[in-house]
């Protein structure tokens, strides 16, 4: 039992060296410009075993993704069974919407710069868009118990909080006005974020 339980755990370590593998390529030459050839190269694996695992580009690409995304879900889904309280929650997952982005810089900037593709770009929107319908009904939940009061559109409503959670933070790093995130400086950030947040939705 031992043995399969460290062949799994070595499984999935290599796993996340090939996602990892993937998303250098990608944030490098984009969704069109890699190939699973230089994706296998740089992880050291075969080309076999990649096809094996993620059935080819576009699977790989989308796994990648739900991988970046599942960290932020779970953490999310972890505070909320904690505690369901909005003012618990948000911060959390202001946090996770901050080093997210920040996380994902690179991958976003390369098909920011057309080297992606429309596929790419579709596959990102479609898992960005099924976070963001969960964080949709959270708000609804958190409306129906009188924690918050809001007759706008819940959707632009999300779209607000995520952009509150990612400020400006990619800017001030890219141009120097900000040296490093911090724990500190994002702790305080989200506090924040959440305290002006909530008091626009006081009941």
């Amino acid at each position: 039992m031992g043995g399969a339980a460290g062949e799994t755990t070595a499984k999935e370590a290599r796993r996340r060296e090939i996602l990892d593998a993937a998303f250098a390529e990608f944030a490098a030459k984009g969704y069109g410009g890699a190939s699973m050839a230089a994706i296998a190269q740089r992880a050291r694996a075969s080309k076999e075993t990649l096809y094996a695992w993620f059935g080819d580009k576009e699977r790989l690409f989308t796994t990648l993704l739900e991988s970046r995304l599942g960290g932020m879900k779970t953490r999310t889904a972890l505070a909320a069974t904690e505690e369901p309280s909005a003012s618990h929650v948000l911060p959390v997952l202001a946090e996770d919407i901050l080093r997210f982005m920040l996380e994902m810089a690179p991958l976003s900037e390369a098909m920011a710069a057309g080297a992606a593709g429309d596929r790419a770009l579709e596959l990102a929107g479609q898992a960005i868009r099924q976070e963001r319908g969960r964080f949709v009904d959270y708000l609804l939940r958190c409306r129906e118990r009188g924690e918050i009061a809001f007759d706008d559109d819940p959707f632009e409503l999300a779209s607000l909080f995520v952009a509150m959670a990612e400020g400006e933070w990619s800017l001030r790093l890219s141009t120097g006005m900000t040296p490093a995130l911090t724990d500190e400086i994002i702790a305080e950030h989200v506090r924040r974020v959440t305290r002006i947040f909530l008091k626009g939705l006081a009941p």
